[in-house]
């Protein structure tokens, strides 16, 4: 995809019309080849009319006699299924990726005119693509630190207060782990406590052996210093640096989430945290792209089966 563009009206233009999306789709997908999504089959497949709303976009028939089954680029992938023009799709993933404190489904169906219960749906399929899928060890130097997200017990209703839900208590609220490496790659995850038992197989799949963490003063985190070298800054005495050590970073990051989560969304249901801790998370450790950069990397992850509404609605919260 060789368009440059820095304003949403320059991405209108970009991205004109329907057919001109399939093509920029196929292009980053396939590289300008079709591949059957069904069979994966390399076979030059046969060209079909399309069908139902949009007359001109690419449509093929797999040409392999065991598979024959009709797709288009949006067959397996988030896109699949969806009556929303590939074109509204595409300045969601723009809108999510540039955002810095990310975008309410109520703004997003205003700007790509569609209800607030299809926005999000949509900006949730999008938070489903953005989960790492193939993750690396942080190394050298991590910074680990977790954080309540819920409202605070003074400005609940007398009837609703929950005795005990200050400090790393978890009543009431829902808590997020994350580590910080020292390029500014962060990973986070919602977690049901903030115990060793919780906390450290976690950095133990994060964090390579032998690499300097740093934490605040939390007892949990004492196992580290068996195979890492654990530094602490003890927050309960104002300290805030130790040497050149510090939990800043990861802090910084707990300041953009939880001001994306109050400013823009308001409020975030427990069950879907991990969506929106991701999304963040992702758009952080992009910081330093272009916007053009940000929307071919989320692009390039859309070839993955859809989530759907049946499995965002259920009951289950995420992370137990």
């Amino acid at each position: 995809m060789k368009f440059a563009f820095k304003t949403i009206q320059e991405f209108n233009d970009a991205f004109r019309d329907e057919k001109t999306c399939y093509e920029a789709f196929e292009k980053l997908r396939w590289n300008g080849i079709p591949v059957c999504p069904h069979c994966g089959s390399l076979k030059t497949p046969y060209k079909v009319k399309a069908r139902g709303k949009f007359q001109d976009i690419p449509s093929y028939r797999c040409s392999e006699r065991a598979c024959d089954l009709p797709f288009t680029v949006r067959t397996k992938s988030i896109f699949e299924g969806s009556k929303v023009e590939l074109r509204k799709w595409f300045q969601a993933a723009y809108e999510i990726t540039v955002c810095k404190n990310g975008i309410s489904s109520v703004e997003l169906g205003n700007r790509i005119d569609v209800s607030q219960k299809t926005a999000w749906f949509i900006n949730h399929r999008l938070r489903d693509m953005l989960t790492e899928t193939e993750p690396v060890l942080l190394r050298d130097y991590v910074a680990l630190d977790e954080t309540s997200i819920g409202g605070k017990n003074k400005n609940r209703h007398a009837d609703k207060k929950i005795s005990g839900s200050h400090g790393r208590s978890s009543k009431g609220k829902s808590m997020v782990f994350a580590a910080r490496g020292l390029r500014g790659q962060v990973k986070t995850k919602v977690v049901p406590n903030a115990e060793s038992d919780t906390l450290i197989p976690m950095v133990e799949s994060w964090v390579e052996k032998g690499a300097i963490i740093c934490t605040d003063e939390w007892q949990p985190y004492n196992p580290l210093s068996k195979d890492y070298l654990h530094v602490r800054v003890n927050h309960s005495h104002y300290q805030y640096v130790n040497g050149a050590f510090s939990t800043n970073g990861v802090e910084n990051f707990w300041s953009l989430l939880k001001r994306g989560i109050v400013g823009t969304h308001h409020f975030v249901s427990p069950k879907h945290l991990q969506r929106y801790a991701n999304e963040f998370a992702d758009r952080y450790n992009q910081k330093d792209r272009t916007n053009i950069e940000r929307l071919q990397s989320a692009l390039g992850r859309c070839s993955k089966e859809r989530i759907t509404y049946r499995e965002l609605t259920r009951t289950k919260i995420v992370g137990e």
